[in-house]
């Protein structure tokens, strides 16, 4: 093999070995016929997914290719598995634990051998189309119900004599999804009597079914929109452009190594996957001293997450972050810290403050000044003001902890513009992704679990790209 040849290169920096400790418990040492090698197997998902091929072709091109076939440990006259084995791999054997962590061993390998350089992580989301088209509720519910009548086909044909027909549904739309549900609740209690202890694909369907069925909503129009792929969601990559499937927050090195990731339904909120993806980095063993991201993550909750690891957080904050609420009324009244009042534009200071807001430190507290509610009553300038019949009149002012001022005072210098360009690389990094190794589109039928298990092997293959391209740049891919 050239020594040249990217596969060589990355057999030399990563052991793969770490599967074979990840898998152990889904085998049986003592019954069944022997299995085929694990890590010949992850090997062949590797190449899949460094290639982008399917099952069917990584199987076809290793037959010819002897590099590949170098590299997944075979002699050129060696039988390659059937391409099912691969699925079965996949769902039941890696899909049984925590994909992500497949991921965490390769960073672990990059951050041990001194790859990464970098102690910043570039953070950002996107986005995977499901290969299954959104559907509205009525075909959902046909779809699910022929689904599970072709399982119990192939199972066993004569009792699909014993299921309830599907009935000519009359009415309007609605009526229409209201009998196609009760039809499908129906199908899938007359199943589950019939084979109480289902297993394989017919055990899926009924758990599709049971999914879908109490999913109150689904004829609402809101939740599952897919009896193939109920686990995807609608998102919204602007106000105005939306798609169908799942969303994938990743976190990045500036030397461009996936450190962490996290995939959720395509309706998932980016913020909140933020501490999950810097407790992943962490696990790594990286020592992270800058984070950037743009101002989706740039909430009070990150911030002071980042503050209390001394992380200087270079994240585009929000107005709200910035300036708080602000109205022309708001600007007349007029706080004199001397005194510790505030004057409204009639010239009348508060009588009284108190503190007020949850105390868990996970959002701004208010300071809140209290008016003598007689002189609001008589005053001539309380149109917008106050509203007349309320008990009381306050004026309140954030308390803004010292961490959110640093944020502030440095998200306005020079040097925060400078770092915030280098936000391009996981764009960049999003890109390659989805447009060279099929993160564009699922992959799997097997909802999040089936896209987790694409993106963090998708990782791994950009990580592994990545790895040779740092330790040896003349190197092509």
């Amino acid at each position: 093999m050239p020594q040249d040849h990217l596969l060589v290169r990355i057999q030399q920096l990563i052991d793969f070995s770490f599967i074979l400790d990840f898998v152990k418990d889904q085998y049986n040492l003592f019954y069944g016929r022997r299995a085929k090698d694990p890590d010949m197997l992850f090997r062949l998902l590797f190449i899949q997914k460094l290639y982008n091929l399917s099952d069917e072709r990584v199987i076809e091109e290793t037959k010819v290719n002897l590099a590949y076939k170098w590299f997944v440990g075979l002699n050129p006259e060696d039988q390659l598995p059937d391409p099912s084995l691969l699925s079965l791999f996949r769902v039941h054997k890696i899909g049984a634990g925590e994909v992500e962590s497949l991921l965490l061993e390769i960073v672990k390998q990059c951050v041990e051998k001194g790859i990464v350089k970098s102690s910043t992580i570039i953070i950002d989301a996107t986005h995977t189309h499901s290969k299954h088209e959104a559907s509205k509720p009525l075909q959902v519910l046909k779809h699910a119900a022929y689904r599970l009548q072709r399982s119990v086909k192939k199972q066993n044909p004569k009792m699909l004599k014993k299921l309830p027909v599907m009935p000519e549904f009359a009415g309007d739309c609605r009526e229409k999804e209201i009998q196609a549900l009760h039809y499908l609740a129906e199908l899938g209690a007359a199943v589950e009597e019939l084979v109480p202890d289902a297993e394989g694909a017919l055990k899926q369907r009924l758990e599709e079914t049971r999914k879908i069925v109490e999913d109150e909503r689904l004829l609402a129009w809101k939740g599952v929109q897919s009896a193939i792929d109920p686990d995807a969601r609608f998102g919204w990559k602007s106000s105005t452009d939306s798609f169908f499937g799942y969303k994938e927050s990743i976190a990045i090195t500036e030397d461009g190594i996936i450190t962490a990731l996290k995939v959720e339904p395509g309706n998932a909120s980016d913020p909140k996957a933020f501490p999950d993806l810097m407790k992943q980095t962490k696990e790594t063993g990286l020592v992270v001293k800058e984070v950037l991201a743009d101002k989706a993550y740039g909430s009070f909750t990150n911030l002071k997450l980042l503050d209390k690891d001394g992380i200087v957080p270079t994240i585009k904050l929000n107005e709200m972050m910035l300036y708080g609420h602000q109205d022309e009324q708001r600007e007349k009244f007029v706080y004199h810290k001397d005194s510790e009042t505030v004057e409204c534009p009639a010239g009348h200071h508060s009588i009284r403050k108190a503190r007020m807001g949850p105390k868990d430190g996970n959002e701004c507290q208010r300071l809140t000044f209290f008016f003598e509610i007689e002189k609001c009553k008589k005053c001539p300038l309380q149109a917008g003001c106050y509203k007349p019949g309320s008990n009381s009149k306050t004026y309140s002012v954030p308390v803004v902890p010292e961490f959110k001022q640093r944020a502030v005072e440095y998200h306005g210098s020079e040097e925060f513009k400078a770092r915030y360009r280098m936000r391009y690389k996981v764009e960049q990094k999003n890109n390659e992704l989805k447009t060279h190794h099929g993160l564009g589109t699922s992959r799997y039928s097997r909802g999040l679990l089936g896209m987790r298990i694409q993106a963090v092997l998708t990782a791994i293959a950009v990580n592994a790209k990545r790895m040779v391209k740092l330790t040896c740049p003349q190197i092509a891919h």
